[in-house]
């Protein structure tokens, strides 16, 4: 009885233990290229810093508790969808490459209604979290086979299907968010 009663407890230790590490993410090994807050259940990092959360702070990013952060190698492994898009305003056609984006907030845990997505540049469209699921929106970490950087529409874009999608056929770009680095899942 004592060896069953045993048995339970670890078993339930093992229970309590894998439910706490399914609620976290693995820590980014490179630099962090997307940060996650607001309704999401999985996170690797704590609240905001005044101090180290410089560029956060001066585009008025405040006060979060905790956030799930992506550097290039966490997002590519949530698996990787090459995406041609010919916008009309373009000078030629381009091949993205990035994970879905409803992958990415599956990863985080996120929960809502209405993305905040934060461009460098301090663009921030509101998106809704459906686009996520009704459409193959990417966020794409590299534009004809090289990585997106800074300076350069990175770390992140948001890419609609547009071309493939007759949802989208008449999209205009307002939702397509380059130099994109931070979200708010409300």
């Amino acid at each position: 009885m004592k060896s069953r009663l045993l048995g339970a407890f670890v078993a339930l230790g093992l229970l309590a233990s894998g439910a706490a590490s399914a609620q976290q993410l693995p820590e980014p090994a490179g630099p962090v290229v997307l940060t996650i807050t607001g309704s999401v259940d999985k996170s690797n990092r704590g609240p905001f810093d005044p101090f180290l959360d410089g560029l956060l702070n001066s585009h008025g990013v405040t006060g979060f508790q905790k956030a799930a952060t992506f550097d290039v190698a966490m997002l590519e492994a949530l698996g990787m969808k090459s995406l041609k898009v010919r916008y009309p305003e373009w000078p030629k056609g381009y091949t993205f490459e990035g994970p879905l984006l409803r992958d990415v907030l599956t990863a985080a845990g996120a929960r809502g209604s209405t993305i905040r997505f934060l461009g460098l540049d301090g663009y921030e469209p509101e998106i809704p979290v459906t686009d996520a699921y009704n459409h193959d929106a990417v966020l794409a970490v590299k534009i004809d086979g090289r990585y997106l950087g800074i300076g350069d529409r990175g770390p992140v874009w948001l890419v609609y299907p547009r071309d493939t999608d007759p949802k989208l056929k008449g999209m205009d770009d307002s939702k397509w968010l380059w130099a994109g680095f931070f979200m708010t899942v409300e």
